[in-house]
């Protein structure tokens, strides 16, 4: 029978190849669609057919609009629509150039609506469109000319219009979500916010398991979201009510996990406030935060390894509403809990991530399991817990903190390869490479920040070498922020300065002698002179600033650095101390001292990093003295003496007026050319007048 069929096909194409006319094609090609079946058809079949068919003929059919009389109106388009979904079924033929242009034809196809049920020809072509479609989105780049060409809103059109395959429509819809987050909505929103309109009613009104189902698409399509371009509207109202149903109810696993992956969703694109719609009740939040913890405990606690893997997904979700959750509660305006509600919270959090804990200490002891995602994402989260709770288990937290530091230094090598790798054009996917390691360490940073402080952590912290890999994580953040004016590289350093800086005041005796420190120095005298220059980057010339102040007294008298470069250095320190007040008369006459309208956006930011650099550079006075040229070059010394006289303690915070007499008692003790001038500018007289016994008796000498 194989050989019949065989036979009768070879005819068929021999027929096929010798047609002189269209209608010969035509006649030909309705031939070889009986004769064979695509699901039958071996790969040098399609082969066959199609280098007999070929393109040409195929492109004529589609575009023709005329039919013969007496045949159904897309006769054409359905029959080429045929052939292409038999060529689709090939792995090779569905990459064919040829086969990727037609992506537009089909997303014009999928809208046709058959005008009867007895329609069989166009159900037939729209039914064929869809298997071409979910062939072609197994492909990157037919992923991508899908997008380009616009076939998501024709999809979504199709789906909320209920035309024929409306349900295929939003399967194709989700599985590009999936695969290509938010380049999918790049100039669609307005079809992201009707379609999840329309996703929202359904959900309303299903009342079976298919309410379950929608949890999932919907939780899909509101990750795949830009953030920032999400309106919220009647939309997230109707989310929120059913969950809020949902979630108080009895439920099996099956309905709990995709409602509380919804909930994470919704928090993660809408934000916590979208948990608290409710201003008078803050019970569906407390319930959610505790249903959450209840997962986590369960999954980490209970489960060996390779089935917490499988349920990496819910896992995630469980995550990543923690993870808001903290920060909503640490930065957002109040949650206007009671006592009791507080405590009932923190209690279960504290519960949850001694269940992360617990997991990362079982894993840490198994050597066959590597870092994976899933070993990522919950040190990710641990790391943002950290970062506002170090109280409460520290003790569970310094026995895994060598993990800790490890499993950050494999995230930060893959993170280091895949950048390499990118920046060599290693990467040709039109679609985002997507990782889970990338940004490990720097969710650890601000927990390790707080550890450097204390002595038990800071030795954890410098046996397992952390502050070598935080120096070179450091070289590798401030070459994504010049390169590419990277803000989340810009807070890693902020924040490492910190650690830094810790470290330097608490082990005096490991700053002066380890390299890492002399390189570290190296570099801030190298790059503040330059960084000082960008008024934005203001937050990090004033880490810069104290950072080196305090490593260049600790390393003077072995500083290899040359002068001049030195000398530049403590120029940008002036600079920056030297702007950060101005004086102004109010309407009495009276002198006040504010802050410079430059620093006014970044004061609070700042404000006790310039109190620290003013102690730090009058504590390297005395380790420089040619340090006084670069000071009288500045004219900053006329300007102090005029602040100190113009302004009182009474016009200008106290605090400040006290740092600046003392930088001014050092620099007359430390520099006589400094001490000429003050006298000069009339420092002894306002000594005198204002009290300040030092300075006078430093002047006297």
């Amino acid at each position: 029978m194989a050989e019949e069929s065989s036979g009768v096909l070879e005819q068929c194409l021999t027929v096929l190849r010798s047609a002189k006319s269209d209608n010969e094609h035509f006649a030909a090609l309705l031939l070889v669609t009986k004769a064979v079946k695509a699901e039958d058809c071996s790969t040098e079949t399609r082969h066959k057919i199609f280098e007999a068919v070929g393109y040409r003929f195929i492109n004529r059919l589609l575009k023709t609009g005329s039919t013969p009389q007496g045949c159904p109106e897309h006769i054409y388009k359905s029959l080429a629509v045929a052939v292409l979904a038999c060529f689709c079924t090939d792995p090779e033929m569905v990459v064919h150039q040829e086969m990727i242009t037609k992506v537009p034809d089909f997303g014009q196809i999928v809208c046709f609506q058959p005008e009867s049920p007895e329609d069989v020809t166009t159900r037939s072509m729209v039914d064929d469109c869809y298997d071409c479609l979910f062939a072609l989105m197994t492909t990157p780049t037919g992923r991508s000319q899908m997008i380009d060409s616009n076939t998501v809103s024709k999809l979504c059109e199709t789906y909320w219009s209920r035309h024929h395959g409306y349900c295929r429509a939003l399967e194709l819809v989700v599985a590009l979500c999936s695969q290509c987050g938010k380049l999918i909505w790049k100039n669609n929103m307005d079809k992201w916010h009707r379609l999840v309109e329309t996703l929202a009613q359904e959900f309303k009104e299903n009342k079976d398991d298919g309410k379950f189902e929608l949890c999932e698409k919907i939780t899909v399509v509101l990750l795949s979201a830009m953030k920032e371009n999400v309106q919220v509207g009647p939309w997230s109202s109707v989310v929120y009510h059913e969950l809020s149903s949902i979630l108080q109810s009895k439920l099996g696993k099956s309905q709990r996990e995709p409602a509380l992956k919804l909930s994470s969703a919704m928090v993660d694109v809408i934000g916590v406030s979208w948990a608290l719609s409710d201003p008078q009740n803050h019970k569906f939040l407390l319930l959610l935060v505790h249903l959450t913890c209840i997962e986590v405990r369960m999954m980490l606690e209970d489960q060996e390894y390779e089935q917490i893997v499988d349920q990496s997904s819910l896992l995630s979700s469980c995550y990543s509403l923690l993870e808001n959750t903290i920060h909503y509660m640490t930065v957002g305006p109040s949650m206007a809990l009671d006592d009791r509600q507080i405590l009932q919270l923190h209690s279960a959090m504290v519960g949850a991530f001694n269940a992360v804990i617990y997991f990362l200490d079982t894993v840490s002891k198994n050597p066959v399991v590597l870092p994976s995602p899933v070993i990522y994402a919950s040190v990710r989260v641990l790391g943002s817990w950290l970062a506002e709770e170090t109280t409460a288990l520290r003790d569970e937290v310094y026995s895994i903190l060598p993990y800790l530091l490890r499993v950050g230094h494999q995230s930060f090598k893959e993170k280091k390869e895949l950048t390499q790798t990118t920046n060599s054009g290693g990467n040709k996917s039109p679609e985002p490479v997507i990782t889970n390691s990338v940004e490990v360490l720097r969710f650890l940073l601000p927990g390790l920040c707080h550890f450097s402080a204390e002595e038990k952590s800071r030795k954890i912290l410098i046996e397992n070498e952390g502050h070598l890999l935080l120096g070179q994580y450091f070289s590798h953040s401030w070459a994504s922020f010049s390169e590419r004016k990277n803000r989340e590289a810009e807070v890693a350093m902020t924040t490492m300065c910190g650690i830094f800086l810790n470290l330097t005041v608490l082990e005096v005796a490991l700053v002066t002698t380890h390299q890492v420190f002399r390189e570290l120095l190296a570099f801030i005298i190298a790059t503040l002179p330059t960084l000082a220059l960008d008024k934005s980057n203001l937050v990090l010339t004033a880490n810069f600033v104290v950072l080196g102040t305090m490593l260049i007294r600790q390393q003077a008298t072995h500083l290899e650095t040359p002068q001049g470069e030195v000398s530049l250095f403590f120029s940008a320190v002036v600079k920056f101390l030297r702007h950060a007040h101005c004086k102004q008369v109010v309407e009495n006459g009276t002198v006040t001292l504010h802050i410079s309208k430059v620093y006014e956006d970044f004061w609070e930011q700042i404000s006790e990093l310039w109190f620290l650099g003013m102690q730090a550079f009058s504590a390297c006075l005395p380790l420089f003295p040619w340090l006084s040229r670069n000071i009288l070059s500045s004219g900053w010394i006329p300007e102090l003496v005029d602040i100190l006289r113009l302004v009182s303690v009474n016009t200008a915070d106290t605090e400040t007026v006290t740092s600046f007499r003392q930088l001014l008692t050092e620099l007359v003790k430390q520099y006589p050319t400094i001490k000429q001038l003050v006298i000069e500018c009339g420092g002894y007289d306002l000594a005198i007048k204002s009290g300040m016994a030092d300075l006078e008796n430093n002047m006297k000498r």
